[in-house]
């Protein structure tokens, strides 16, 4: 029997190791059932998987109970559903606030930095609007519609979902936004404590914006602006993406009228937005989290020989050219577990490289 303290010290450790992204994390989760398993054989293996020591990840946990935060896993009841729904989940959340809002109906309101007046004051009469129908607000907490859309929807609900560590406060000019959000409403981050906001790290956040939300609304961005990549991964999770359009000469508003050219609703006011989508006020959905991801699954009797023989196997039948894995199982007449954990083996020791369900002889 897996201690559950224990488990989620080494959830936490496979989360924050080197090397270690979305993706590879539950392949790990899905072939040896639990982080504990997974981190003892990882350990085992040469691999360029550097694993975060207990010490850190312990550190780690203490910080975020003293800043009054909470850690959330994927295995958790409180992990939102609409999260677990999208590709490359993250495996742990660091929320702070009404965590109750991860189970709310949730809309995403982004849009520009450098937002016109009038883009800003639309932004607020939304998100007030949208607010009054028990809807809560995602956006990322930067300059412009953002901070807009967060003000107008402070006593309603409001999400912030931020690209640092859960006390990292960015921009600066924000302080007192963060500090509202945390006592009326919640933030959000995946990022470890301490994180600064890297600028990769906005594209990364960008995708749970949208991955909270059964929408989302872009109010103004140019044709560079970080909201249309929200945008984007709004339309490849299955969400709505709207559109206010805008003036043909202002640059501010080029992207989103390319979003409309591209498919995206009009948005033009919030009643035809909500009988556009009148599931909003009807969504209820839970997930058997213990179905998907069992904390204390029973392993099967599978000796290291057994594995060791199976990845022998699984060599002689690849070379260079990439093969499905289905195929792979079908040839073998294995579990697919039992492929799994030893294709997982093969590619942490860089003997095969695995890409979109296909695996070949790495060429490194």
């Amino acid at each position: 029997m897996i201690n559950p303290a224990q488990e989620k010290i080494n959830w936490l450790r496979l989360a924050r190791s080197e090397n270690v992204g979305p993706v590879t994390f539950f392949r790990l989760i899905e072939a040896f059932d639990t982080a504990t398993r997974a981190l003892k054989r990882v350990s085992e293996l040469k691999s360029n998987i550097v694993i975060c020591s207990k010490e850190k990840a312990e550190q780690e946990l203490e910080e975020i109970k003293n800043f009054g935060a909470e850690l959330l896993l994927f295995s958790d009841e409180k992990y939102p559903q609409s999260l677990r729904e999208i590709p490359g989940p993250p495996p742990v959340l660091t929320v702070k606030g009404e965590v109750d809002f991860l189970q709310r109906n949730c809309v995403a309101i982004v849009g520009a930095r450098n937002a016109s007046l009038n883009s800003i004051n639309f932004a607020r009469s939304i998100a007030v609007e949208i607010g009054n129908h028990s809807i809560i607000i995602v956006s990322g907490v930067a300059r412009g519609i953002d901070t807009a859309a967060h003000e107008a929807a402070i006593m309603s609900g409001t999400v912030g979902v931020i690209a640092g560590g859960i006390n990292t406060t960015y921009p600066k000019e924000n302080e007192v936004l963060y500090r509202n959000i945390t006592d009326y409403g919640l933030l959000v981050s995946e990022f470890p404590f301490n994180s600064s906001p890297l600028k990769e790290n906005f594209i990364q956040r960008n995708r749970l914006i949208s991955g909270l939300s059964l929408a989302t609304i872009v109010v103004e961005a140019g044709l560079r602006s970080g909201s249309l990549s929200t945008a984007r991964f709004s339309a490849e999770q299955g969400r709505e993406v709207f559109a206010v359009p805008g003036s043909p000469f202002d640059l501010r508003c080029k992207g989103t009228n390319r979003l409309i050219k591209e498919g995206a609703t009009i948005f033009e006011n919030v009643e035809d937005f909500l009988i556009s989508f009148p599931h909003l006020r009807q969504r209820q959905e839970h997930a058997n989290v213990s179905e998907k991801f069992p904390e204390f699954a029973i392993e099967s009797r599978i000796s290291d020989e057994d594995i060791k023989k199976i990845r022998e196997e699984i060599l002689q039948k690849l070379n260079h050219i990439p093969v499905a894995i289905d195929d792979i199982v079908q040839e073998l007449q294995l579990s697919p577990k039992l492929v799994n954990i030893a294709l997982i083996e093969l590619e942490m020791e860089d003997k095969i490289e695995m890409n979109l369900g296909r695996a070949a002889i790495s060429s490194h």
